[in-house]
């Protein structure tokens, strides 16, 4: 009797943790979704640029750039319309959608390029000392890279936020954080290159690059989009999207001249301007 009751609780844990891991599945798929979404609407707006002229779309183009269920598109819309970061109309009973002020606030927050070079590098580096593995996750979302065990580093404007996060969790006083301006050995350039592994993502950056020449070649060439493109168009757009995530949107001043990041963006969009 008490084995069998041991083998029920097993297996209703068992059960719990699966409905816990597919709750989590569904929530972080639900946030990807909303942030293409986003992304979708601000097209073809450079929204690091500007924060107005976004047109409005209909849910055809969404249920064509991005790889989702309709049903699932339709819940990111109207929990993006409840929270005011998307505006919507109805034009001859078609319902159509414009990313507004907030959904671009919100946009910006999600791709560290916002933050990084957002304004004129002041040559500083962060480095925190000492730091528990509780702030892993917290110092990695502020732009922080790992040198060592508990020492983390970077040129992010984030003093305030990062006071913010040891006031919250009580560590104010038992971690060292140094602002400093002076590199004795090699030279900023170069700490992030090796930091960061820029080389890796210029190389994507220009694959990227040459895919949207082609394309766009291609739409010269037969004046518009044919089917057999537009699969190569949402491609594209993930893929865009992915670089926007990973680039570490450091400043400027401490990329190579030639960083790819700005003409990829400009390529890109070109697409959907056609």
């Amino acid at each position: 009797m008490l084995c069998l009751i041991v083998i029920v609780t097993i297996k209703t844990l068992q059960q719990a943790e699966l409905v816990a891991i597919r709750k989590e599945l569904l929530y972080f798929e639900m946030r990807t979704l909303k942030r293409k979404t986003l992304l979708a609407l601000s097209l073809p707006v450079d929204f690091f640029k500007k924060g107005e002229g976004f047109i409005y779309k209909p849910y055809n183009f969404l249920y064509f750039l991005l790889r989702f269920q309709p049903g699932s598109i339709r819940d990111a819309i109207g929990q993006l319309i409840k929270s005011g970061e998307v505006d919507k109309i109805i034009r001859n009973n078609i319902l159509y959608f414009r990313l507004t002020g907030a959904g671009r606030e919100r946009l910006l927050s999600f791709f560290p390029i916002s933050l990084g070079q957002s304004r004129v590098w002041d040559g500083t580096w962060k480095i925190v000392i000492g730091a528990p593995r509780v702030l892993k996750l917290k110092l990695a979302g502020l732009g922080f890279k790992r040198l060592a065990k508990g020492v983390y580093m970077t040129p992010m404007p984030v003093s305030s936020q990062v006071k913010d996060c040891l006031l919250e969790k009580n560590l104010l006083g038992k971690v060292i954080v140094i602002e400093s301006r002076r590199i004795l050995a090699g030279d900023n350039r170069y700490l992030a290159q090796k930091l960061w592994e820029l080389e890796n993502l210029a190389k994507e950056y220009r694959n990227f690059i040459s895919q949207c020449r082609r394309l766009l070649k291609r739409m010269k060439e037969q004046k518009g989009l044919k089917n057999r493109y537009k699969t190569k168009v949402v491609e594209l757009f993930d893929e865009y999207f992915s670089l926007l995530s990973d680039d570490p949107g450091l400043p400027k001043r401490i990329l190579v001249d030639d960083w790819p990041a700005d003409f990829a963006r400009e390529i890109f969009l070109k697409i959907f301007e056609n």
